[in-house]
């Protein structure tokens, strides 16, 4: 009987099992599976696991994989470690998936492109370039998933993404030196940086051609991790020591704000829910003076770094 791991949720919690999974696959050869609700994107191309690697739409999945072997659903959410900033979301995969509180050994996130990904990442950069004129691009993402556009304003529950006004004032100062190329789904965004309309994988080719990164707590940012491209992150809701990478990324954050751990997958509709989200509900606003000491330190950091 084999293992085979479940691995749910979006793209940056797939990103962030892969290390797991190969240390998995370096001591236990290639004797599990892997069965994922997130698509096969970013395990293609990683030789040891790409043929491992099921989704629900695989014909014959259930019976032939999943119903002879033992079925583990790794939960980082859940790990006692992770909801108490102890173990990073890679750590907590490691934990649960190789039963080792020592995390040495795992090698960083892992995304291997393919040549047409790498030419038209180039592409992009090159039309950016003719677009803006400046010599340095920079990607940004600065709203995360559960974001959502309601009444001129993109407005996110869980307040990890970056108010409207702050992201247009940031670009602002970012487009008299840089090209600025937006990453997100939000069409409602009118402003004049360039778009791209395309798939994450060749998302994760831009951002790897572009010079530097800008992002919140999404999958921007495990994806500049990956490629060793250096950038800032501006949490809100959650923790560096949880879901970013502090020894690679300018990391900010609202000083004035302490924000409370919340219990997503555990409690998240309950009243302690609630009251995290009340509690964070400003976290990621930002008045005219913070906004100006944010851009002031994206600056130096972009100066310092490229």
């Amino acid at each position: 009987m084999k293992k085979v791991f479940a691995i749910n949720g979006g793209a940056g919690r797939v990103l962030c099992a892969i290390p797991a999974l190969l240390k998995y696959y370096k001591n236990n050869g290639s004797n599990f599976y892997i069965f994922t609700e997130s698509g096969l994107d970013f395990f293609a191309g990683i030789p040891e696991l790409q043929d491992l690697t099921f989704t629900p739409e695989h014909k014959g999945v259930f019976e032939t994989i999943i119903k002879p072997n033992e079925l583990i659903s790794p939960e980082p959410y859940r790990d006692h470690g992770y909801y108490n900033q102890q173990r990073h979301l890679t750590e907590a995969f490691d934990y649960l998936i190789n039963g080792t509180t020592e995390h040495s050994d795992l090698e960083k996130i892992k995304i291997v492109l393919n040549k047409t990904e790498e030419i038209n990442a180039l592409d992009a950069i090159t039309n950016v370039k003719k677009h803006q004129g400046k010599e340095k691009t920079i990607v940004i993402q600065p709203f995360g998933r559960s974001s959502q556009a309601q009444q001129n304003e993109m407005v996110d529950v869980m307040s990890r993404s970056l108010s409207l006004a702050t992201y247009q004032t940031i670009i602002k100062e970012l487009h008299k030196t840089y090209n600025v190329i937006y990453m997100g789904e939000n069409k409602e965004v009118d402003d004049s940086t360039f778009k791209v309309d395309t798939s994450l994988r060749q998302w994760a080719a831009i951002i790897e051609a572009a010079d530097y990164f800008i992002g919140c707590d999404s999958v921007g940012q495990h994806i500049a991790y990956a490629f060793d491209k250096p950038g800032t992150v501006i949490l809100g809701s959650t923790f560096a020591e949880n879901t970013s990478y502090a020894k690679h990324f300018k990391i900010l954050q609202k000083s004035s704000t302490n924000i409370r751990y919340f219990p997503i997958r555990l409690c998240e509709n309950g009243i302690d829910g609630d009251f995290a989200n009340r509690v964070n509900d400003t976290c990621m606003d930002f008045n005219e003076k913070e906004t100006k000491d944010l851009i002031s330190k994206i600056l130096k950091d972009i100066k310092e770094k490229i």
